[in-house]
């Protein structure tokens, strides 16, 4: 739908996130109609003027991507596509997902697809809005932008990651918005740079908004992203100076297993909230019983994880292998704390930093690719690694992050691909495997409206 003189209501900070998010959803409608709202209601751009609500309008896009199919998806069908999880039955959707065999017209694929890129319209609105905004202060400015940007580049991470060649949208006219083309990969990976390095420069070093929570990105969520996003560009130099920065910030230490994924934990650095009262998240792999876990571990990862290892114990079922890292499934169920979403943390830096070392030839001895990978392994319990060669050294650091980053953000899906091990190791475990797999379909719905893709 299309808001006549686009005007929301204003009623309080308690209840402007529902509006703006309603707002939202519709000037993102796919039909244009006009629409004639009550008097008592104001200009979007009010909305923007005012700091309580352009606050609220900056939580609103947590809110929204905390319970988003495109966010929950990404634990559970990615993980289905690799080698990594497996059902102990299969509805249509899931079948699609860990066969490889994935149609167009896949509710899924179609809400992964869509879910990120309403998180990136909404993340436009704000830069627009805020950006042109004359009576916020310029810390404030610089606070919401940088967020958004992080939240941008996220997004895209995945959706060129998933798909390869993807829209690039920056814009808010639905006009543009529908008819773009695809851009290349390395587009979209330049379009994320450039959102990182400004967030990096805009955002606090220091800033968490909620005491004792981690929920909104600081300069340092930018930074690990941005860690990430240079050892998938094989930008081996940079990707250290990034993971190191965050592991010398002073704001973050590993934690052990148990209170890993905790709310309160010192290892996340970014997480997403949980909604309203809730100490659970929404993407629970373990289901309502432990004894029989929804999602599980395949024998091919699980064999990896040996007896020994302290996260066995603590991030798998006592049977079946189930993913069990995230351990409440709803406020009456599971250990008496809250948990969060990590969307980054300080173990994966470490991983990154091990990587992006061993590929500039630093193996092993002091600050190498040898001690930072020892530092992951001691907190699991388990002696240091015996690898002493850069190709030793590389499959142990691949193989400790199938261990540490296992039902996470289809962490196993995206390593084998960037690795260019898909064929081979896909190809040895999965029956069917075909290389067009390695790319998720664009939602069939969306080649009909845009001939440009």
């Amino acid at each position: 739908m299309k808001l006549k003189n686009n005007r929301i209501s204003f009623y309080s900070t308690k209840n402007i996130l529902v509006i703006i998010l309603i707002l939202i959803s519709y000037t993102s409608c796919e039909e244009f109609v006009d629409l004639d709202l009550p008097p008592d209601l104001i200009n979007t751009d009010k909305v923007f003027e005012n700091e309580g609500s352009a606050q609220a309008a900056m939580r609103g896009i947590y809110a929204y991507s905390s319970s988003s199919s495109a966010i929950t998806s990404m634990f559970k069908f990615v993980g289905l596509s690799s080698d990594e999880l497996e059902k102990l039955s299969y509805n249509v959707e899931e079948t699609m997902f860990a066969t490889n065999v994935i149609a167009s017209n896949s509710s899924t694929i179609s809400n992964i697809w869509r879910g990120f890129y309403n998180i990136i319209y909404q993340c436009n609105n704000l830069v627009l809005n805020v950006s042109e905004s004359t009576n916020l202060s310029e810390d404030t400015k610089n606070q919401l932008v940088g967020e958004a940007k992080f939240m941008r580049a996220f997004c895209y991470f995945y959706l060129t990651n998933l798909w390869g060649d993807v829209p690039l949208s920056l814009v808010v006219d639905y006009d543009v918005v529908r008819l773009l083309p695809r851009s290349s990969v390395a587009q979209i990976y330049a379009q994320i740079e450039e959102d990182l390095l400004d967030a990096q420069n805009k955002l606090s070093s220091d800033l968490y908004t909620t005491a004792g929570e981690r929920i909104r990105a600081n300069k340092w969520a930018a930074t690990a992203l941005l860690a990430r996003v240079r050892l998938y560009q094989e930008n081996w130099a940079d990707a250290e100076t990034q993971a190191s920065a965050v592991i010398n910030s002073g704001f973050y230490e590993l934690e052990s297993l148990t209170e890993a994924f905790f709310a309160t934990s010192r290892e996340s650095i970014i997480q997403l909230a949980n909604s309203s009262v809730n100490r659970y998240t929404f993407v629970n792999l373990t289901g309502s019983t432990v004894a029989a876990p929804t999602y599980r571990l395949t024998s091919f990862i699980a064999d990896n994880i040996s007896s020994d290892d302290g996260r066995r114990a603590e991030w798998l079922t006592p049977t079946l292998n189930g993913v069990y890292k995230y351990k409440t499934y709803s406020n009456t169920r599971g250990p008496e704390t809250t948990e969060a979403t990590n969307i980054l943390r300080l173990a994966e830096m470490y991983l990154i930093r091990a990587e992006a070392r061993a590929q500039q030839d630093n193996v092993i001895g002091l600050n190498s690719a040898e001690s930072d990978l020892n530092t992951i392994r001691s907190r699991a319990g388990l002696l240091g690694t015996t690898a002493t060669t850069k190709v030793t050294m590389l499959q142990e650091i691949y193989t400790e992050r199938t261990r540490e980053l296992f039902g996470e953000w289809g962490h196993r899906w995206l390593d084998v691909k960037r690795t260019g091990q898909a064929d081979a190791i896909f190809g040895a475990n999965k029956t069917g495997w075909v290389s067009q797999a390695a790319l998720y379909p664009i939602p069939f719905d969306d080649l009909e409206r845009n001939p440009n893709l």
